[in-house]
């Protein structure tokens, strides 16, 4: 059920992780896509199998007295994912995630941006209303406005990654906010106005980045998708 860097190569869970993103948001926008519905299911499980395991070895380290912190963001993304999916999961995958969760909760000081967005949804998804409400208070915090460029962040918090920090920090917070506050449609429309902007000044410049901005404005949008229409330029 894994995905690899390249054919022939062992399956990898962070490529794994990244395919079933797009997938499952594919599927929040445009409905279960049936032609990938055992591929996602078999990812599901190898996925929850790699998560069940980690947490295994979290326990025993924490039996020998090494207080646990919560692991990675590739397990961020996983929660992320399974929350935005909302599909049963087996009892060990339940479990394992309930105990990461919990650590989530706590791994407030060291997270970037980017996480503390994920995380918001993660929260609101789980019910946390309160908590989630808090994040995303933080995240409006830390952006800046300029009528030319719109509401983006100027922080080291927004940290790079290997496809470019700015374009999936920005996506990842547009989508708390809408996910937790959806009345800001200001908020919501400035931030979109600045990725509108990187395309025409410094383009969308990697698949995943196209992807990830294509998901911040048609999130929520969904009927650009089946229009028959001409497209119309979004609303900013």
């Amino acid at each position: 059920g894994s995905f690899s860097w390249y054919p022939g190569m062992k399956g990898s869970p962070y490529i794994t992780m990244a395919v079933m993103e797009m997938l499952v948001r594919l599927n929040q926008m445009a409905g279960q896509q049936q032609d990938t519905r055992q591929m996602q299911q078999r990812a599901f499980d190898y996925l929850g199998q790699e998560m069940v395991q980690l947490v295994a070895e979290m326990k025993q380290q924490q039996k020998k007295g090494i207080k646990p912190v919560f692991p990675s963001m590739s397990a961020l993304r996983w929660l992320y994912v399974c929350a935005l999916d909302g599909r049963q999961l087996p009892a060990s995958v339940k479990s394992a995630n309930d105990y990461l969760y919990v650590l989530l909760k706590k791994d407030i000081k060291r997270q970037t941006i980017y996480a503390k967005a994920m995380t918001a949804v993660v929260m609101a998804k789980r019910g946390d209303t309160k908590l989630a409400q808090q994040y995303v208070k933080s995240l409006k915090e830390y952006t800046v406005f300029t009528d030319e460029m719109g509401r983006y962040y100027d922080t080291p918090r927004a940290s790079y990654s290997w496809y470019d920090y700015k374009i999936p920090t920005e996506v990842a917070a547009i989508e708390a906010i809408q996910q937790v506050t959806p009345d800001d449609q200001q908020t919501i429309d400035e931030m979109r106005r600045w990725l509108l902007q990187e395309k025409r000044t410094q383009t969308w410049d990697t698949p995943i980045n196209s992807v990830n901005a294509i998901w911040a404005f048609l999130n929520g949008n969904s009927q650009q998708l089946t229009t028959t229409r001409q497209p119309a330029a979004f609303t900013i």
